[in-house]
């Protein structure tokens, strides 16, 4: 019979065997930094130390370290989803690091595209060198931005601008007269975006075929983008082009949908010398549509070359081109007077939805052509250089815009703006210093910088009336012959307008604490101009001279550091203003209007990017503002205005399991002018619905013999809108349904998507008729 303590001894025996050989055994530890070919860290790549169990992820800097590595030679792979894994071997000794560094043939914004592990959500973008001009992450800045990144692009078959936009909280899509796409954001429309956080012509016939992504940086942000063109008090949106990587790679497409639709596109990228210091890519797509009405149709094509030259570890060239150029047709709507009309909303128009009222004839023929080159030039550890140049000029060979403009129930006059040729360019020197240092033990982040921009445009146009349209009697023809006689007759204006803008501006980050983080910015702007030159009169009227001051202060405080934060801001935005001749003939000298935000919210990057999003509050008050009142019978101008836009925005994107990943977003906003011309007093601003949503749910198979296989569902919504200012007539809000599957392998790519499935009529703020139930479907091989 065991003694009563044989038991305890035999299990003491045990624990010191297996305590003993632990101190037996020797340990080492990797560690190490994967960047990407364009120098910028590689987060969230899986290192293993092939033949233990022993892994790890990179962080948001790019390194890693593995721990408690048995004595011996390994093969050390660095891995992601959809790249050729990287090996190198090392060897591990005793209670040594042994520092193994990788550096992948990809570029920072490919990486973003990719599910690098299990639990990644490819749709996050978690930093961006554009929105605060400097490296700056997500979650510690105080200001709100979103960004549609190619992996949606792709995901969602996206063609044109449009559907881009609907993937941004609270945004919706709008149109110029001429045509020109854009967005309105926080209840403020503008058609014009920026080029790689730069300045472009006011045309902008862009192709989505040559985009990496899109940003919509949200706020007055007049502190550090400037003013009047490209920036409205809502926010601003940046155009993010693809750049060159170190591998030989490409993608080339065709598609093919409803209204014959066809499109081919080619994404070539190739390294230049062995080196891989000198690399090139070039993107090209054309593509054509018609329409689902009787008339119209929609053509465009691009080319669009970058060179990237790494002269060496402290010097880098880019040279980023594009020739683009669209033909389509264009029909807007317009209100008379509405005594005479019992209609209300679009949803009343007596019009036929099918039917453009016009011919092929009368359309549009534009371009762009773009030169935009950077040099970057590392001072040292903590201080780097950056020179912008882009050379931006739009056109429009011939523009005829027709409005249908509403007298009656059955009545309408054809108008007709004939604008033939007109150019539009824009010119932008950009030279910034951005550092990283300490004063003291407080860490600074700075952007310092001064911006020139030259403004330009030549305009000759005439605008006739062509008829009066019956629509319950035979509709006359139109035809280019008949306008041109019409325009000539009448008479074209011709002017010409430069305006120039100096800027100095600074932007400081600054930790207070590890988690508590200070955003101080100002801008001073200097804008000039000789007016509009009119050549009939050989004189330039509108002369005028102003200097603005745009401040910007935010906080962050992290919560969890690099997992969740509250901020808060105040941004401004600024546009210059003319001054205005009194019905007495005295000068009224105008201030610049301003837009004041506030804003507060939560930023957060939950469960290793299972979960990110962001939620926050604003109220956007603009001031000198002009309005007009009666005065001894005449209108005379002043400058007291006010409007207010105020509302709340969310995004979340979510990774739930593994293949799964969503997008959804949620606005609402109310624009209203507060102190404004009698007819405007109290109104909402037109085409701002209060309420904005979108959602976006797939499935990508991630394992099996299905791998590859996905599924995708979406859904739009835009509530009511008015199209006038007085608040009288109704554009009606619509929900829009889409659907996609796809199968997607290492060497092709097939998918089909279906868009307004409910086959919704909808209008945009043009008052034209949008598409009814459509599809597409592309055929992708992989280079």
């Amino acid at each position: 019979m065991k003694q009563p303590g044989t038991r305890y001894q035999v299990m003491l025996l045990l624990i010191l065997l297996i305590t003993g050989s632990g101190a037996w055994a020797q340990w080492g530890t990797i560690k190490g930094r994967v960047t990407t070919s364009d120098n910028q860290p590689a987060p969230y790549v899986t290192i293993t130390a092939v033949g233990t169990s022993r892994n790890a992820i990179t962080d948001e800097a790019g390194f890693y370290t593995i721990s408690r590595v048995p004595e011996g030679n390994y093969n050390l792979e660095a891995s992601f989803t959809g790249y050729e894994t990287i090996t190198r071997q090392v060897t591990v000794i005793a209670n040594l690091p042994v520092i193994a560094d990788f550096r992948i043939t990809i570029s920072n914004s490919q990486l973003q595209e990719v599910i690098v592990t299990s639990s990644k959500n490819k749709f996050v973008y978690k930093s961006s060198e554009y929105v605060a001009r400097m490296p700056l992450k997500n979650l510690e800045n105080p200001q709100v931005y979103n960004v549609v990144g190619r992996a949606l692009i792709q995901e969602q078959v996206i063609i044109e601008r449009t559907d881009l936009y609907r993937n941004i909280p609270g945004s919706v899509p709008n149109f110029s007269a001429g045509g020109s796409m854009g967005l309105s954001m926080r209840g403020f429309s503008t058609t014009i975006g920026m080029r790689n956080g730069m300045a472009t012509s006011a045309i902008v016939p862009l192709n989505p075929a040559i985009l990496e992504r899109i940003e919509s940086i949200k706020g007055p942000s007049g502190t550090l983008f400037g003013s009047n063109r490209n920036v409205t008090f809502g926010g601003v949106y940046n155009y993010v082009t693809k750049r060159p990587y170190e591998a030989f790679g490409g993608e080339l497409s065709v598609a093919g949908g409803s209204f014959e639709f066809g499109r081919i596109t080619a994404d070539i990228n190739t390294p230049v010398n062995k080196d891989k210091t000198a690399l090139f890519r070039i993107n090209a797509a054309a593509q054509s549509e018609g329409s689902f009405q009787d008339q119209g149709f929609n053509k465009n094509y691009t080319i669009a070359p970058t060179f990237s030259y790494q002269v060496n570890d402290r010097l880098k060239f880019v040279l980023d081109m594009e020739l683009t150029r669209g033909n389509y047709t264009v029909v807007s709507f317009g209100l008379g007077n509405l005594a005479n009309i019992t209609s209300r909303s679009f949803k009343d128009l007596p019009l036929d939805y099918k039917k453009s009222y016009i011919n092929n004839s009368i359309n549009v023929n534009n371009g762009i052509n773009n030169i935009q080159a950077q040099v970057t030039y590392k001072i040292s550890d903590r201080w780097k250089s950056q020179t912008n140049y882009l050379y931006s000029v739009g056109f429009y060979n011939h523009l005829y815009w027709t409005a249908l403009n509403m007298t009656s129930d059955s009545t309408f006059n054809r108008v007709v703006r004939n604008q033939t040729p007109e150019t539009f360019g824009n010119i932008e020197v950009q030279q910034n210093f951005t550092g990283d240092f300490k004063i003291g033990s407080v860490r600074n982040r700075l952007v310092a910088g001064i911006d020139y921009n030259y403004n330009y445009n030549d305009l000759y146009r005439a605008t006739v009336n062509f008829d009066v349209m019956n629509i319950r009697q035979p509709i006359r023809g139109m035809s280019r012959p008949a306008l041109d006689s019409m325009s000539a007759r009448q008479g074209f204006s011709t002017t010409s307008t430069v305006a120039k803008n100096a800027s100095l501006y600074a932007s400081d980050v600054v930790n207070i604490t590890d988690q508590l983080l200070a955003m101080l910015s100002l801008r001073v702007d200097r804008y000039s101009t000789k007016g509009t030159y009119n050549a009939l009169t050989g004189l330039y009227t509108g002369a005028y001279e102003q200097t603005s001051l745009s401040p910007k202060f935010g906080l962050v405080y992290q919560l969890i550091a690099n997992r969740l934060s509250v901020f808060g801001n105040y941004m401004n935005g600024f546009v210059n203003l003319a001054p205005v001749t009194q019905p007495d003939n005295t000068i009224l000298v105008l201030k610049p209007q301003y837009g004041n935000q506030l804003e507060g919210g939560v930023k957060f990057d939950l469960f290793n990017t299972k979960l990110a999003g962001s939620v926050s509050i604003y109220d956007i008050c603009v001031t000198n503002s002009t309005r007009t009142q009666l005065v001894d019978g005449k209108n005379f101008t002043f400058q007291d205005g006010t409007q207010r836009s105020r509302g709340v925005e969310a995004e979340i994107i979510a990774n739930p399991v593994p293949g799964m990943n969503i997008v959804a977003g949620y606005g609402f906003n109310e624009n209203r002018y507060r102190n404004a011309s009698p007819a405007l007093q109290g109104k909402n601003v037109i085409f701002s619905p209060k309420n904005i949503g979108n959602l976006w749910v797939s499935y990508s198979i991630p394992e099996h013999k299905a791998k590859g296989l996905g599924f995708g569902a979406g859904v739009n919504y835009v509530g009511d809108s008015w199209y006038d200012a007085a608040n009288s007539f109704k554009v009606p809000g619509y929900t829009l349904l889409s659907a996609s599957v796809f199968y997607d392998v290492t060497r092709y790519r097939f998918a089909l998507k279906g868009n307004n499935l409910s086959n919704e009529r909808y209008w945009n703020n043009n008052g034209s008729p949008q598409k009814p139930s459509n599809f597409i479907a592309s055929v992708s091989l992989k280079l």
